[in-house]
């Protein structure tokens, strides 16, 4: 297993993650509270992939927007979503991203069928035509409020509706939102259990990105409220468990969980916190930190994109 967190889209953000032990790196390359996408920077795109490289993180997991909504019933919203979904693989492609993770949406009152017949349909249109060098994988959601994509069973009819994207198609399996949709992978019997399921009605093979979270809420609240690994209401055994199933050993996982921040330097992030919170993490999957690395000074243009946002959801 790979694994590392949600950071920003800069070589800054590349240095960061090796610093507090990442061989891995999520970001965002669109603003992820907007729908335009950013003018393509070929500048910061030849300084991240190079950074890229030069610190080790490999793969580059995308998030797209929050706004994409692929089971919309509004016209306007829905094409939209396709448009920005499928901009963001393009952009993901550049960047030298293995996938691009989105949340699949609501059917905002319509009901589940009618939104998942969408969301295939939405899936189709962005798939098209689009690089195929970057898988797309849907995320289960936490249930409530017309979410679809909370239930092994709604992620599994999309794959199995477009054969033709086999390969270019998957899943991202987010433990919190495992945990509010009621999934119990609170103990080692209950995170099998739930790998169970997910490989019998999805296919491990079709997860390459685990996100790793701990909750604020009980089990079965549909909140998405993010907690640091251990201070949330998932025990830990049962992230443990999870996380060392064979079956998902070659995953990435990748954290989103708040970073700390230095009350005493302008809430500057608290490196050396996120370095030990890292190491927890890590430990938690089985895996050794890497060793710290020698400090050097970076000659890549820091230029950002719109949306150098340090964690996502």
């Amino acid at each position: 297993m790979r694994f590392g967190r949600h950071l920003s889209n800069t070589p800054k953000g590349l240095q960061e993650a090796q610093s507090i032990g990442c061989d891995a790196i999520q970001v965002f390359l669109t603003n992820p509270r907007g729908w335009a996408a950013p003018a393509h920077n070929p500048a910061l795109v030849k300084a991240f992939r190079a950074a890229a490289e030069r610190y080790g993180q490999s793969p580059v997991v995308v998030h797209a927007a929050y706004l994409i909504n692929l089971a919309s019933p509004r016209p306007e919203i829905f094409d939209k979503s396709v448009t920005l979904l499928r901009a963001t693989l393009e952009r993901a492609s550049l960047y030298g991203a293995s996938s691009v993770v989105f949340h699949v949406g609501s059917a905002t009152g319509t009901g589940e069928e009618a939104g998942l017949e969408r969301l295939v349909a939405g899936v189709r249109q962005v798939m098209t035509g689009a690089p195929e060098d970057v898988m797309l994988l849907l995320e289960n959601d936490t249930g409530g409020g017309g979410k679809v994509g909370y239930r092994f069973e709604n992620l599994a009819l999309v794959l199995a509706a477009l054969p033709e994207f086999g390969a270019r198609l998957g899943v991202c399996l987010d433990t919190a939102h495992l945990w509010a949709a009621g999934y119990d992978i609170g103990t080692p019997a209950g995170a099998r259990a739930v790998l169970d399921q997910a490989d019998s009605i999805i296919g491990l093979d079709r997860v390459p990105v685990l996100h790793v979270n701990d909750a604020r809420e009980a089990c079965g609240s549909h909140r998405d409220i993010h907690a640091r690994i251990g201070e949330g209401m998932i025990p830990v055994e049962g992230l443990t468990a999870f996380l060392r199933d064979p079956r998902v050993a070659h995953t990435t996982g990748i954290l989103e969980t708040p970073i700390p921040t230095l009350a005493e330097d302008n809430n500057a992030p608290d490196w050396a916190a996120e370095r030990a919170h890292m190491a927890l993490a890590r430990s938690v999957a089985g895996l050794a930190m890497p060793p710290l690395p020698a400090l050097v000074a970076s000659d890549e243009p820091d230029a950002e994109d719109d949306a150098p946002v340090t964690h996502a959801g």
